[in-house]
């Protein structure tokens, strides 16, 4: 179980400091925290003007939605979805919002795994995942598809990797971003087992084979744009990652995702952790204090700096 008051906050690389930003700059925790943030007024607000602050529809589009709904009748945002400016999930999402929760409806939480609950239930950590996703929204993530991937690495095993992938993708999907997480430890996979799957219900072997229909891989969670691709132990050889295949996957990915994370294996492990970053152009950096050795993860930082990998951060973990 994770505890609160020992999870060290996201640090971002010397050349990306927060001190770069203007003096403007609040994190969208800081905001969200606040008695008048539009979080805390959304269950006042109606669903149209709560989809416009999310980004899901705009102006224009609203007013087009209104025509209809006094021309027909019905509510405005099963119109939304019906003309195609928004999908479902995006719905359940402002739902969700307007009802005072951040994405998540009474009873999803139950889905998820026990650590993953952890974060999302203990406000401490939730504020510092929150934190790392407000900061990667800033300074990665862009329109960019070669912004769009994220290798997730650690230079030994148990050191948090996995679930930092869960958590942070999560958050993104909470933003109404379309986020695919991808489980690239073929050997031992675990990332789906977070979201209530032994395995993602359209598999990476799936995706390998018909990477033209990466498109429709369906969410791993009903109530939020998230898909996981992951594969069971076994179903795949651990050479197919540095593949033109899997190159193929991580392309077709960045085409239709608005944020792509991918969980690597330990990088003292394998070399495919490599592989994968180089793929991505950007990797976030896992730690646990007390196992990760300083040697090695200042090993990983020159692999990353001489292929040309930006380490856009780096998280370290007490428990």
């Amino acid at each position: 179980m994770l505890n609160p008051s020992r999870l060290i906050r996201f640090k971002p690389d010397a050349e990306h400091r927060l001190s770069d930003q203007p003096s403007t700059f609040r994190t969208q925790s800081a905001i969200d925290d606040r008695d008048d943030s539009p979080l805390s007024r959304h269950s006042q607000r109606r669903i149209g003007a709560i989809m416009i602050d999310l980004g899901l529809i705009d102006i224009e589009q609203a007013g087009r939605i209104l025509e209809v709904q006094r021309d027909r009748g019905g509510r405005f945002g099963d119109i939304a979805v019906s003309m195609g400016y928004a999908n479902t999930a995006q719905l359940a999402l402002a739902l969700a919002r307007q009802r005072g929760v951040p994405g998540l409806l009474p009873g999803d939480l139950s889905r998820l795994s026990e650590a993953l609950r952890a974060v999302m239930d203990t406000p401490k950590v939730l504020q510092a995942y929150s934190d790392a996703r407000t900061q990667l929204e800033l300074r990665w993530f862009d329109d960019t598809p070669e912004r769009r991937l994220l290798a997730v690495i650690s230079d030994a095993p148990s050191e948090g990797r996995t679930l930092t992938t869960a958590a942070i993708g999560l958050l993104l999907a909470m933003t109404g971003r379309r986020v695919l997480l991808i489980d690239a430890c073929v050997e031992a996979p675990n990332l789906a087992s977070h979201f209530g799957h032994t395995k993602a219900e359209w598999s990476l072997v799936d995706a390998l084979n018909r990477p033209g229909e990466l498109a429709d891989a369906p969410a791993s969670l009903e109530f939020l744009d998230l898909t996981v691709l992951s594969a069971a132990p076994g179903d795949l050889p651990p050479d197919i990652i540095p593949s033109r295949a899997f190159a193929g996957v991580m392309t077709a990915a960045a085409s239709h995702w608005d944020a792509v994370l991918v969980d690597t294996p330990a990088w003292s492990v394998s070399r495919n952790a490599l592989a994968v970053a180089v793929r991505c152009s950007g990797a976030l950096s896992i730690a646990r204090v007390g196992r990760s050795r300083l040697s090695n993860l200042e090993g990983m930082r020159r692999d990353l700096a001489d292929a040309g990998v930006e380490r856009v951060g780096a998280m370290a973990h007490l428990f």
